[in-house]
C-alpha cells in the first residue's frame, strides 16, 4: 500500500508541473516579449543617457490575459537602430510582485527578468499556485524561459502542496 502512494504522488507531481510548464512558457514568454504592453503606474522617470524607465507605485503591466503586478519595476532597454523599435533588455520588480495568467498565480517579494539570458528569478516568499489547491512554497525560484528547466531552493524545505484531479 505504501508504494501504490508513492507512485500516485510521484504521478501527480509529474503531471502537475508537466502541465505547469507548458502553460508558464508561452505565457512569460509572451508577457515579456517585446509585443505591445499596457503600462500603468503612480510615476514614470525616464533616465535616457542610461536606456532605463523606472515605475513607481502600483505598477501593473497586462499583455492579453496576463498580468503582471508590482510596487516599483525598472525597465532597462535599448533601441533598434533599423526599426527604431525599443527592445526590452531586463525588467526588475521590487515589493509584492503578483503574476497571473491562465489559472495560475506566482507571487513574490522580487523578481528579475533577464531578455538576453532569457532567465526569469523569483525571490523571497516565492509562492506559485495552480487551481484550487495546488501551491508550491520555496525562498527562491529560477526558470530559464528556453528550456523551461525551474529550479526551486529555500534556506529550510521547498514545499508543494497537490491537490487530484476531482
Amino acid at each position: 500500500m505504501h508504494n501504490v502512494l508513492k507512485q500516485l504522488f510521484i504521478i501527480l507531481v509529474i503531471s502537475y508541473f508537466a502541465s505547469t510548464q507548458s502553460i508558464s512558457s508561452e505565457s512569460i514568454k509572451s508577457l515579456f516579449s517585446n509585443s505591445a504592453l499596457n503600462i500603468e503606474s503612480s510615476s514614470l522617470e525616464i533616465i535616457d543617457s542610461e536606456k532605463k524607465a523606472i515605475f513607481t507605485g502600483q505598477v501593473r503591466i497586462s499583455h492579453d490575459s496576463t498580468l503582471l503586478a508590482t510596487d516599483n519595476l525598472t525597465l532597462l532597454y535599448s533601441f533598434d537602430d533599423a526599426t527604431g523599435d525599443i527592445q526590452v533588455q531586463k525588467i526588475t520588480c521590487e515589493g509584492n510582485v503578483l503574476i497571473e495568467y491562465e489559472n495560475q498565480v506566482i507571487t513574490s517579494a522580487y523578481a528579475v527578468y533577464d531578455a538576453e539570458s532569457s532567465q526569469l528569478v523569483f525571490s523571497e516568499e516565492v509562492l506559485i499556485s495552480r487551481d484550487e489547491g495546488n501551491a508550491i512554497k520555496a525562498d527562491k525560484v529560477s526558470i530559464d524561459l528556453n528550456t523551461m528547466r525551474i529550479k526551486m531552493n529555500s534556506k529550510s524545505r521547498v514545499k508543494a502542496f497537490i491537490t487530484p484531479n476531482r
